[in-house]
């Protein structure tokens, strides 16, 4: 046949060859509902008269009929797990809002054991018998309360998975995978009841899992199965065992069905002419502009057909810019139509924002509830919930902007009394009721909800994306009602708070168009078994194309080996024949790649557009392959349209209320970085939404780590420290204290296995190294310990009015009562010598970010001055990353003492705080933009 067809249109002649009697008896089995629209297309397009269309399912419609059970959504499943936990545990069972963070993690290692057809008691006996043995200490010492419960965990686990199993079956229904296994296990059984059609046809079918091989396997004893495929012998040939990544799966199904050829495989990407260049863009609007420029161009200039582009998205996260960015005419004033199959998630919206804060807002309550103080509202979280743009639809006002000065806790009464409108003082009497009612938490939304739904500027066609959000999260509100009306007993705000989270995180707003007609923009899963002519890659990152990453899971990487579990080469191989297979077709190809170095997802162009040009290009010549660096200029960044804050009356007073509470040198440090930064954090207070952490963060294993060295060194504050029993300390109590420190911070996540075991073994070097490195000095020298972790505070004039400056000193240590002090900052980070020699850098403390540490242990080292003036004070940093965790000093210029440095010093801090408490001084942002590359903040200033 003809290559230049499309891999449907094949498909479709494939089954025109059938008479009408064999096609009635025919199944057609696709990847998805997206490739039976266009099979359907092609099937009309080439039929010469009228006939009955074969049937057609989904994998999983297909797996659910053959298991004969109802597929439940996984939240059902969980929940279900909650009750057996509670079952299993008894008086130890753990909340549910601490249950469902597991509960996710349970059921994806369950599919996968599942899907795999792996022996589930057999894999769940060695995990326990592999944690029983990580623990083992050869009797020096019991087993903590902590390690008991661990292992108890993992040796539960195959009780929780056969006992959801028996439930589920016991109500007819399945989470998806156990649908999958319960199918393939019928099947080769014999168990082959009248499934109604003569003939399978399995199309466009790429990595089978073992189920789905043992269903096909099955189907093709007891009927007649064809298995078309669409590959290319640039990645694959059924005859060799080994090639290229993208046809490793394909090379195994030529195996299982035991064929020397399969339908069809192609010689396009090694003898076409093609013409793909990849493009090199800064930051992500910057990718999503040039892409609307080169649509416009290939339609308005080159009239290419709109149905025969795809604009394939690596990255989702550009979904919206390019939405904003496409051209809507083709440049002869038709409109242009676009259908996205991806929907927009609703947690990216300003209800999520809303559900979260709110929550957030009254479990902070039920906290101070707790601690018999019934009646305080934590002004940060009521504050951050007041920005919300949906709480501005509703009351039309603000709070006012001062409340006492010296409290981060007010009352109920201050609150309402700062409310000078009835709509918003409504609004807070709603938000603010009922901490200890949870259960009474939806009925409230609802009404906020029906409160928003009624207000007349919902009904503009300016706000139609806002009311789909809305008719979304009334939907998501239904179901949480459902489901906790099933839980209620178990359930505070925190499970409320994590429930409703996990639903609005499932929903999408449908951005669906005519499938059939327009520009397609897709994600790559939806490019399944669709040919192109001219295809855009947006996001092809390293990262990204293909997607890497941690995924957490119970099961170590050697257990998944040996039993057959997915691998992180499975999503790489997955992601290279979807890439590859979408080429095949394609004459016109546009590879857009964040070249911004050094952010996350930017800078590293994918390896596969690193295989295009240095492989399959230098072996097909008629691939002319281009790689530009495009610079876009975006509207927007010039001068004219810089952020910057003025210090209004409002803005004054609140600055007047941090001056009161005080001032930390890290904050300092920030407004040095950027001041619009500062603002954000620490004068407008807003609260940074932190995505679960996957993995330990930087700041947790930075704060983890502090906190062991604090506890060991606890027992010798304010006498000479004993090397003997620092050493013995360390042996004996390092890993209880690690685990604790990562339990506290972290959560009761896995630290034994995959990412997070090689971040435990990193902190535990990191504090093995200093110590051991420590005990040799003081053995050498011995010190007096005189705090750790201990706050000072001081008085300093600054834009007119007082302003307290605090600070928490990690370590101050002497050789003898009398003696310099060190005042020692622990880092985790690398600190370069350089960054600490201050000669001729004086200025550049509180002007160049390089020096914010120096600038940090330097305030501290003058605050603890103001209380002992007479001290011999010597300030240095302890860089725990370094080889030697040495102490490292602060170099001053030559021939100042240290009443010069502390004089100094004091100039400085007063010179900066006149720039921060200054009212004519507008916070504005930065002019080095690499300080935006982690700041939480930058989507606030289109940064």
């Amino acid at each position: 046949m003809n290559n230049s067809f499309s891999f449907l249109e094949r498909i479709a002649a494939f089954l025109l060859r059938q008479d009408s009697e064999s096609l009635l008896q025919t199944l057609v089995v696709l990847p998805n509902r997206r490739s039976q629209v266009f099979l359907k297309q092609a099937l009309a397009k080439q039929a010469e008269k009228d006939l009955w269309l074969p049937e057609m399912l989904t994998i999983d419609e297909l797996m659910a009929r053959l298991s004969g059970l109802t597929v439940v959504d996984p939240l059902v499943a969980w929940f279900e797990l909650y009750r057996i936990h509670r079952e299993l545990e008894k008086e130890k069972a753990r909340p549910l809002d601490d249950f469902l963070s597991w509960a996710p993690l349970m059921l994806n290692d369950f599919s996968d054991v599942d899907f795999s057809m792996a022996g589930a008691r057999k894999l769940f006996h060695e995990l326990s018998e592999a944690k029983a043995l990580e623990e083992w200490n050869l009797g020096e010492r019991p087993l903590t309360e902590m390690q008991k419960e661990y292992l108890a965990f993992f040796r539960s686990l195959f009780d929780y998975y056969e006992r959801l199993q028996m439930r589920l079956l016991h109500r007819g229904a399945a989470y998806k995978a156990m649908a999958y296994r319960v199918a393939a296990e019928k099947l080769l059984q014999g168990d082959v009841p009248g499934i109604g059609w003569d003939t399978f046809v399995f199309a466009g079918f790429n990595a089978l899992t073992e189920a789905e091989k043992n269903v096909i396997a099955a189907l093709k004893k007891n009927f007649s199965l064809h298995y078309l495929v669409h590959a290319d012998r640039y990645y694959f040939h059924p005859q060799k065992e080994m090639g290229h990544e993208a046809g490793m799966f394909l090379r195994k199904a030529a195996r299982l069905l035991k064929t020397p050829e399969l339908h069809w495989v192609d010689n396009s990407l090694l003898t076409r002419k093609k013409n793909i260049t990849a493009y090199g863009i800064p930051g992500l609007t910057g990718q999503a502009k040039f892409a609307g420029r080169l649509l416009y161009r290939w339609i308005s200039e080159e009239e290419a057909e709109a149905t025969a582009i795809a604009v394939v998205l690596a990255d989702e996260r550009l979904l919206l810019p390019l939405l904003g960015a496409v051209p809507r005419t083709d440049g002869k004033g038709r409109l242009l139509h676009y259908n996205v199959t991806m929907g927009y998630p609703l947690q990216e919206g300003p209800f999520y924002d809303l559900v979260y804060r709110w929550l957030q807002l009254l479990i902070l309550r039920v906290e101070e509830k707790n601690k018999n103080r019934p009646d305080s509202v934590p002004l940060s979280a009521l504050e951050g919930l007041m920005f919300n743009p949906l709480v501005g639809m509703l009351t039309g006002s603000r709070l006012r902007d001062f409340f006492p000065a010296d409290n981060f806790y007010v009352s109920t009464a201050e609150v309402l009394a700062a409310a000078k409108h009835e709509k918003l003082k409504q609004w807070l009497e709603l938000t603010l009721s009922g901490p200890e009612e949870p259960a009474g938490f939806l009925l409230r939304l609802r009404e906020i909800l029906l409160m928003l739904r009624s207000l007349p500027e919902m009904s503009g066609k300016e706000n139609t994306f806002l009311r789909f959000q809305l008719m979304l999260m009334m939907q998501v509100l239904k179901l949480a009602g459902n489901i906790l009306n099933e839980q209620g007993a178990y359930v505070g705000y925190q499970g409320i708070q994590k429930i409703l989270l996990q639903l609005m995180g499932r929903k999408e707003i449908n951005l669906k168009g005519e499938p059939l007609k327009g520009i397609q923009v897709m994600g790559m899963l939806e490019t399944r078994n669709l040919d192109f002519d001219r295809v855009i890659f947006l996001g092809a990152n390293e990262g990204n194309l293909p997607k890497t990453g941690f995924q957490e899971s119970f099961i170590p990487y050697d257990l998944r080996r040996a039993f057959g579990l997915p691998l992180q080469n499975t999503g790489t191989a997955i992601a290279s024949y979807h890439f590859f297979r979408l080429l095949q077709q394609a004459r016109e190809v546009a590879l857009i790649y964040n070249s911004e170095p050094d952010v996350l997802g930017g800078g590293e162009v994918s390896r596969f557009v690193l295989q295009i040009e240095n492989e399959l290009a230098a072996r097909n010549p008629e691939i002319n392959f281009r790689h530009k660096t495009v610079y876009v200029p975006l509207p927007g960044t010039a001068t004219e349209r810089r952020v910057s804050v003025a210090k209004q009356p409002g803005v004054v007073q609140r600055l007047k209320q941090l001056a009161e509470r005080g001032i930390s040198p890290s904050a300092l440090n920030t407004y040095v970085r950027c001041p619009l930064q500062f603002y954000y954090r620490y004068v407008a207070r807003i609260e940074v939404t932190a995505p679960p952490e996957v993995s330990v963060r930087s700041d947790t294993f930075g704060s983890v780590v502090h906190s062991v060295l604090e506890k060991l060194y606890q027992p010798f504050k304010e006498k000479r420290i004993d090397p003997a029993q620092l050493r013995a300390s360390l042996k004996n109590e390092l890993d209880a204290l690690l685990h604790s420190g990562f339990k506290e911070k972290y959560g009761d996540h896995d630290m034994h296995s995959g990412r997070n075991i090689l971040i435990y073994k990193v902190a535990r070097r990191y504090v093995e190294r200093f110590v051991e490195n420590d005990v040799q000095a003081l053995e050498k020298e011995p010190r007096m310990l005189l705090h750790t972790e201990k706050g000072f505070r001081a008085r300093l004039a600054g834009g007119g009015f007082p302003v307290q400056i605090y600070g928490f000193i990690d370590r101050i240590d002497s050789t003898l009562p009398g003696h310099t002090l060190r005042i020692i900052d622990y880092k985790t980070g690398t600190v370069k010598p350089g960054e600490l020699k201050l000669a001729g850098q004086w200025d550049a403390l509180t002007e160049n970010p390089r020096y914010a540490k120096a600038f940090q242990v330097l305030v501290y080292a003058w605050l603890f001055s103001k209380e002992y003036p007479e001290a011999e004070i010597e300030p240095g940093i302890i860089s725990l990353k370094s080889a030697g965790g040495r102490f490292m000093a602060l170099s001053f210029p030559p021939g100042w003492t240290m009443k010069d440095v502390f004089g100094n010093t004091e100039h400085l801090l007063q010179r900066l705080l006149g720039r921060v408490f200054d009212e004519h001084t507008a916070f504005g942002q930065t002019e080095d933009t690499e300080m935006c590359e982690y700041c939480d903040f930058k989507s606030l200033c289109n940064r």
